[in-house]
């Protein structure tokens, strides 16, 4: 049987192991080259004056010091306090750990054991992927870009783009999204932070080839004979594109009057003193190792579209007349004008046959630009018109002009109502104007074809 006093001892030696030791375990996070101490000694009191016989400190569970019999001495940067503490010095990477001490002592006493940890922080690293930090892509491809990091505590990964946050929605150390635009060629940064020291960056630059993209400013060119002209076609291609010009499907015979050259990505056909058999439709052809894209350029000598002006109509009866300006530019003389006008209804159909059409003479002039006046009577009321005009010289007609919109006194004419239409295949652009006796008018003007952008992508 077990008496009063064995379980006396028995509770003693319980109560005594729970409060062991007067350190408690820590988790030290230490910089670099910093020293640091993991304590490990007994709480005597409670002890009952006890001393411990022995210390054991061991780091991932492999002995790093005994303090014997038979002794082994610690590492060289590491020393044993006289407490049983450990002292670290110049802590480094591989410093971080998992540290226990160990105290054996005389008996009843049993062995105790406390565990510690190292953790040194290490400021953020990075290493891109593709490593030497350059990525090509076809258009469309899928892009994958990537950064290995480290650091203690582990980094937090930001993505930047020409060193513009991209916000995405997580830290993520991929990158990988769809070339559907060359325009997504650039710099992208990988960014790690961790809060130690500054943070690391890597940067990847993604180059996406393409097939050949083709546009102009002026897609119609108006000459005449003797008049020194220009051709232009802007081409983007990577890899560089080589650009032919036809005409028709006959390569352009160059000769001092008729001459290629290049600034950049435009690629010019320059005529020098131009005939009529320059007249007709060139081709800018582009090729590459990945596609190949054309545009088309006519050169004519028909005037240029004419461009409506705003009007005076002071001297104008607007309750039932309308006065309107335009402006040719042409190289021979305007031989005579049509002037097509009607009624304004919502949706109309530029190709209607309810036109009211005038033919106007031209009046005298030098040119190259034209001008023109005319005064439509008979109008209705508060009532709402379109109209357009076109002219004619040696060469034939030219291009209609845009839509402008007018209205005669009282109408109830706003601009937000007026919806624009096309013309002969081009976007149409809408602007307002106001005349100085209150007369409103609108012009939709489609930027005249030599100011329309044209992007042809041929694969």
């Amino acid at each position: 049987m077990i008496n009063a006093f064995q379980i006396l001892i028995l509770f003693g030696v319980k109560c005594a192991c729970q409060v062991e030791f007067k350190s408690a375990p820590t988790t030290v996070k230490a910089p670099e080259n910093d020293t640091v101490l993991l304590p490990c000694y007994l709480e005597t009191i409670t002890n009952d004056g006890s001393i411990y016989n022995r210390i054991k400190w061991y780091k991932n569970g492999e002995l790093l010091t005994d303090s014997g019999p038979p002794s082994m001495l610690p590492p060289s940067k590491m020393s044993l306090a006289a407490n049983g503490s450990l002292l670290v010095t110049d802590v480094q990477h591989e410093d971080t750990g998992e540290y226990m001490c160990e105290i054996i002592r005389p008996d009843p006493w049993s062995t105790i054991r406390q565990r510690h940890a190292i953790e040194v922080l290490e400021p953020p690293t990075v290493v891109p992927d593709p490593a030497n930090g350059f990525l090509q892509v076809r258009l469309r491809e899928e892009v994958r870009m990537s950064c290995k990091v480290h650091g203690v505590p582990y980094p937090l990964i930001t993505w930047l783009y020409e060193n513009k946050d991209m916000q995405l929605i997580d830290n993520r150390e991929m990158l990988k999204f769809a070339a559907t635009d060359r325009q997504l060629s650039g710099n992208y940064q990988c960014m790690a932070r961790n809060g130690v020291g500054e943070p690391a960056v890597a940067t990847i630059t993604l180059n996406i080839i393409y097939p050949p993209e083709l546009m102009t400013m002026r897609s119609w060119m108006h000459t005449a004979p003797g008049i020194r002209t220009q051709l232009e076609c802007i081409v983007y291609a990577d890899p560089p594109a080589t650009v032919t010009w036809l005409k028709g499907e006959i390569p352009v015979p160059f000769s001092n009057r008729i001459v290629a050259m290049v600034d950049g990505d435009k690629h010019i056909l320059l005529i020098r003193n131009a005939t009529f058999a320059d007249f007709g439709i060139y081709t800018c052809r582009a090729t590459n190792d990945l596609g190949q894209g054309e545009l088309q350029i006519q050169l004519s000598g028909t005037a240029n579209p004419a461009v409506f002006k705003q009007a005076d109509q002071k001297m104008v009866d607007t309750k039932t007349s309308y006065r309107l300006v335009w402006e040719a530019d042409s190289y021979p003389s305007i031989i005579e004008y049509k002037l097509w006008f009607r009624r304004y209804r919502p949706h109309n159909d530029i190709r209607n046959s309810d036109w009211n059409i005038l033919t106007i003479p031209s009046e005298t002039s030098t040119g190259p630009v034209h001008a023109k006046s005319y005064t439509i009577q008979g109008l209705r009321e508060r009532t709402v018109y379109e109209a357009m005009v076109t002219s004619r010289n040696r060469y034939g007609w030219s291009k209609k002009s845009a839509v402008l919109k007018f209205a005669t006194d009282g109408a109830d004419f706003k601009e937000e109502v007026i919806t624009p239409i096309q013309i002969q295949g081009f976007d149409e652009v809408v602007s307002s104007t106001e005349s100085s006796n209150g007369v409103r008018i609108t012009l939709s003007y489609c930027s005249q074809i030599f100011m329309c952008l044209f992007i042809y992508l041929i694969k």
